[in-house]
């Protein structure tokens, strides 16, 4: 028998609930939703509600259709007014692309960014499996799917990844890309580097702290091309001497009006990128651990029932922006993040 979902007045997790639908009614995401043609804008909200709501606590969507439906209180809650057909929840989640649901996170995601992040920062990029509800003992034939065989900390596992930057200062969610799980991070790196550079996310002298799961001498040097630092914890075999030898200035260079101004701009890219190498990378991104189970654990990520990769995204986006929301609220510190996600 199912637990029923009844809202309790003063407890935590449903006050965190409140603040994130209020979040979800503002201005700022009515225009979001309205930019992006995800209409009408009332029904998007109404249906967000209830994905958000089976996301927080764990349901079937059909489960909190029917919960809603069947009390009041919970519709008084979440500010819905009349019963709700769970096909047309079906339909809207159907109806938009994952690209429409992704555009509409990440305006909210970077206009809120942006307001705070004026000089070069410190930014967290890693990447973190997404595993899907399939029973990994059957036989079967992925070739032509989009889930694939991936291999993570915990083991093999069948599904995508998804990769996800922060900013340290406000561990906000700038950016994310979800991927095939058949792909290693050092080789798509550089397709990261250049989303980031087309969304603006990226500036010139920022540092990004990455784990040895990015580490090759070609992504070091890829980072001064961009005007980023790139952190990669280093291997044991790592060598100063030889990650010297291979740097050199980005050949752009030489098309400016100013040459030795870019130079001198670079040789202090450089000079950042070495001291940055001997500090203690492992302590600074152990924080995005924290903000990944919460998208996990906390957003239900832990095992989708969805197998395509548009749905996977959407699903993907709303975590994003609830971990954002979360964050925003003013929940940042350590202790309390690792609260919410074993909530």
């Amino acid at each position: 028998m199912r637990l029923p979902v009844i809202p309790v007045e003063g407890d935590e997790k449903w006050e965190l609930l409140r603040k994130i639908i209020d979040k979800l009614e503002t201005r700022e995401a009515k225009k979001a939703l309205a930019r992006y043609k995800i209409t009408p804008v009332n029904n998007a909200i109404k249906f967000l509600k209830i994905i958000i709501l089976a996301m927080f606590f764990e349901l079937e969507i059909s489960y909190a259709v029917n919960e809603v439906n069947k009390r009041y209180e919970l519709r008084k809650f979440l500010r819905i007014y009349g019963k709700v057909k769970l096909k047309s929840v079906y339909n809207f989640t159907s109806k938009f692309k994952a690209e429409q649901f992704i555009n509409f996170v990440f305006s909210i995601l970077n206009v809120n960014a942006k307001r705070r992040r004026s000089k070069p920062s410190i930014l967290i990029l890693d990447w973190t499996d997404i595993s899907l509800d399939l029973n990994p003992f059957r036989k079967r034939d992925i070739e032509n799917k989009p889930y694939k065989w991936g291999y993570s900390t915990k083991g093999f596992f069948l599904g995508m990844k998804m990769m996800i930057l922060i900013d340290y200062r406000t561990l906000t969610p700038l950016f994310f890309h979800v991927y095939p799980a058949n792909v290693h991070e050092s080789r798509i790196y550089p397709l990261i580097l250049e989303l980031l550079k087309r969304r603006k996310l990226i500036r010139f002298g920022d540092s990004i702290i990455m784990d040895r799961g990015f580490y090759a001498y070609k992504n070091y040097l890829i980072g001064i091309r961009y005007g980023v630092v790139s952190l990669i914890i280093p291997k044991k075999n790592f060598r100063f001497e030889r990650l010297k030898g291979l740097i050199s200035y980005p050949l752009f260079i030489f098309n400016s009006k100013n040459v030795e101004e870019k130079k001198k701009r670079y040789k202090k890219l450089v000079k950042k990128l070495f001291e940055g190498l001997k500090e203690n990378l492992k302590s600074l991104r152990a924080i995005v651990e924290d903000v990944i189970k919460l998208g996990k654990e906390a957003f239900s990520l832990k095992k989708l029932h969805c197998y395509a990769f548009e749905s996977v995204k959407k699903m993907c986006s709303l975590s994003v922006l609830l971990t954002e929301i979360t964050f925003k609220l003013g929940f940042r510190e350590k202790r309390v993040i690792q609260r919410l996600s074993e909530w």
